[in-house]
């Protein structure tokens, strides 16, 4: 391996390379080194504070990383298979890292770590995961923070056409270093984008999203926009999400544990999985929906889920079935926004559709109506306040994610939820400034 590294750095004329280790908000944070520092086995002090920043860059205490002790270092331990090169940035290349505390331990706010153990269950189960994740963003002006153009380009060939040499660029960037890309359209907003990435192994699809956040905002700036993964921009304008498209391959096999080729249909294993992220989904709305800004992306006719339901290539339903034959059969979860982390995403759904496997959780009948107009399902949490009180009384989410983890995460939706009721919006001055 060491070779082989070595090699990398000569032949791609390799200057700097980045060190990323992932934060609770699904941000890439981290140091860059000169090339000639960067040695497999060699690990790099950070402090443990990377884990403990809300969205406005306060520092919280979370269990052992505290004001009390002065956030020790933990290390960055490179993990080698990840290491890539930053196409849009000369002789940089990038690798996504674990992080462990003095003594050698993984550290329990460590995102990549969370999901490493969730994929290793699957695979001590006979399964090897898949995930494919589709996100939406817009590409705004970054001087007026609005789009340049107004009308809606939904799967519009035109309307969008004067944002394609920076989703060209995106698209080449992702390529070069084997991220694949199975599609990129115009969305349900102006100057909003979906670019659909293929499937990959667990730790892989959410890596991969992440380098493409990277890639999109410095691309995008580079081309004079400023990109954002924000859930809900504009009141009147869509909002963006974050779909999760997952299946379970048998490691035995090889085959699709989704598909049944004898009915042509969804296989017992497939339904016991919707199963248990049915059974999941509203007390792990959190990790999905992680703002206070996000729970306004959710509403009727929107095509973002309100009520835990699931249908046959339904749109409107928080779980979308798709049957196409071993190589397409998969299950889509629409509920996350697109600022979600999307380690804490495949980590939870992986674990919630695997509890379905264990215990045969049969899903609810599948709905063939408008989901929006009425249904008896479970409604998914409304608000940050709702959503905190469901992951911190979940069981579930605790095993999935830890009990520091899962600490983290209600302090920081606490945090950003005080945050939002102590702001005085525009909105408010327009409403009641002159009025009252």
């Amino acid at each position: 391996m060491t070779s082989a590294v070595d090699q990398f750095i000569s032949d791609n004329s390799i200057e700097t390379v980045e060190l990323a280790a992932v934060d609770a908000m699904g941000a890439i944070r981290g140091k860059r080194i000169p090339a000639s520092a960067f040695r497999p086995g060699k690990q790099f002090a950070i402090s443990s504070g990377l884990y403990c920043l809300d969205y406005g860059l306060g520092v919280m205490s979370v269990g052992s990383y505290s004001w009390a002790n002065g956030y020790p270092d933990v290390f960055l331990v490179p993990d080698l298979a990840t290491l890539r090169l930053v196409p849009w940035r000369p002789a940089t290349a990038l690798v996504f890292c674990d992080v462990v505390g003095r003594a050698g331990q993984p550290v329990p706010l460590d995102p990549r770590q969370i999901l490493s153990r969730a994929q290793e269950q699957a695979w001590q189960a006979g399964f090897d995961p898949r995930f494919g994740l589709e996100t939406e963003f817009y590409l705004l002006d970054p001087d007026s923070l609005r789009p340049r153009h107004s009308r809606n380009p939904i799967y519009s060939l035109h309307d969008d056409s004067y944002l394609w040499p920076v989703i060209r660029d995106i698209q080449s960037a992702l390529l070069a270093v084997g991220v694949e890309v199975e599609a990129s359209e115009a969305e349900y907003g102006p100057g909003q984008v979906e670019i659909n990435l293929g499937h990959s192994p667990s730790l892989a699809a959410a890596d991969n999203l992440l380098f493409f956040r990277y890639a999109v905002k410095q691309i995008a700036a580079a081309h004079g926009y400023l990109a954002t993964f924000m859930a809900k921009p504009w009141a009147e304008s869509s909002g963006s999400g974050l779909h999760v498209h997952q299946s379970l391959r048998c490691r035995e096999t090889g085959r699709n544990a989704f598909w049944d080729g004898e009915t042509g249909g969804l296989s017992a294993h497939g339904r016991w999985y919707l199963g248990g992220l049915v059974q999941h989904a509203a007390e792990t709305c959190y990790v999905a929906v992680p703002t206070p800004n996000g729970y306004k992306r959710s509403t009727s006719y929107s095509f973002a889920p309100t009520h835990v339901t699931w249908g046959f290539d339904h749109r409107s339903a928080a779980l979308r079935a798709l049957v196409h034959g071993d190589g397409g059969t998969r299950l889509e979860h629409r509920v996350a926004s697109a600022d979600a982390n999307p380690y804490f995403l495949v980590a939870t759904q992986l674990l919630a559709g695997l509890a379905g496997l264990e215990k045969q959780l049969e899903p609810p009948s599948a709905a063939t109506t408008d989901v929006y107009a009425a249904t008896d399902a479970e409604p998914l949490p409304r608000s940050v306040p709702e959503a905190v009180a469901r992951l911190n009384e979940s069981t579930f989410a605790r095993s999935a994610l830890g009990e520091e983890m899962t600490q983290l995460l209600c302090l920081l939706g606490q945090t950003e939820q005080a945050a939002a009721d102590a702001e005085v919006t525009d909105w408010e001055r327009r409403r009641y400034l002159e009025s009252v």
